[in-house]
């Protein structure tokens, strides 16, 4: 089967790295000092899972040189979604399936806008991987898992045959029958403690070892839940208790992406996962105050961000 990885990061080459090595012929598209990288000594992938070395691949910045595939896979920011929208023409054809592996509830609604419902799957990945260096992933953990689905919930065989695929690859995949409700999860499990985590410069450790913290990230979970299923998400009575067993579960110097960015002054994705529970609280009449505290709290730096990137 024929991939495109659009944006080749630490989670989409990672992901694009280990189909590779499975035998799949898999293009990247990527860009800068990275890019220049990868086209001169390939692509490195450091993993306790195994490492990899693509010493060839194809990569560009410009999905006409990749052409058309079975399947994009699309791993950037959530911001950068329009312009990928605009630029994915080249790589669809009639069979195209394209995933979105970005947290947040919107990306897969704005690509099938484009390229049509039929083509688009929800998507989510849990992985922690990083560029480490230009054309060099550092994969951390001893695991990656991956669950997509129809937008429309249907059965689907074309998803089955992806799965397996993907599990040949040696990525544990699952195949949702309701994967707009699993991206609300995982919206929640990301946005109830990155932002205050942002706030309060605390990683995950420092932040359980504070009850006041503890006892707003609660605050943010109940609201996500109340909203999510106010919208009509199948979210399961466990939820909770099922959050705070992975937070408790991560090194205690663990923090997330968006809490990254935002500290070190770069562009974030908290419009899309704090703004996105506000946005939505507001659509079902849902008051979601410490989701809004910490959006608004935050924003001023976002906007610096985004003005002086």
């Amino acid at each position: 089967m024929r991939f495109a990885i659009y944006g080749a990061g630490g989670l989409g080459a990672y992901y694009g790295a280990r189909l590779a090595d499975a035998g799949e012929e898999v293009g990247f598209i990527a860009r800068g000092s990275h890019l220049a990288a990868i086209q001169s000594n390939g692509l490195k992938v450091f993993s306790p899972i195994g490492d990899i070395h693509l010493s060839n691949p194809l990569a560009s910045s410009d999905p006409t040189e990749i052409g058309p595939v079975d399947v994009v896979i699309v791993a950037v920011k959530t911001w950068q979604i329009p312009d990928v929208a605009a630029a994915i023409g080249p790589l669809i054809q009639d069979n195209t399936i394209v995933i979105p592996f970005l947290n947040g509830v919107e990306a897969a609604d704005q690509l099938a806008k484009v390229v049509g419902e039929d083509k688009v799957f929800g998507g989510l990945s849990r992985v922690f991987s990083e560029i480490s260096a230009p054309g060099v992933i550092r994969h951390m953990n001893p695991s990656a898992y991956i669950e997509f689905g129809e937008l429309s919930g249907a059965a689907s065989p074309r998803a089955n045959a992806l799965r397996d695929i993907f599990e040949h690859a040696g990525v544990e995949a699952t195949v949702s029958e309701d994967i707009r409700s699993a991206l609300w999860e995982k919206l929640l499990l990301v946005s109830s403690w990155a932002g205050l985590s942002a706030l309060s410069r605390a990683p995950m450790g420092e932040l359980l070892s504070q009850p006041e913290l503890c006892a707003l990230v609660e605050h943010s979970i109940d609201e996500g839940i109340e909203v999510g299923r106010a919208m009509n998400y199948n979210l399961a009575n466990d939820l909770k208790a099922r959050m705070w067993a992975f937070y408790e579960a991560l090194p205690a110097d663990t923090t997330a992406s968006m809490t990254r960015d935002i500290l070190a002054g770069k562009p974030s994705e908290l419009d899309a996962w704090n703004g996105a529970i506000v946005r939505f609280g507001r659509e079902v009449n849902i008051a979601t105050p410490v989701h809004q505290f910490t959006y608004h709290t935050l924003l001023p730096m976002e906007r610096r961000a985004r003005t002086n990137p």
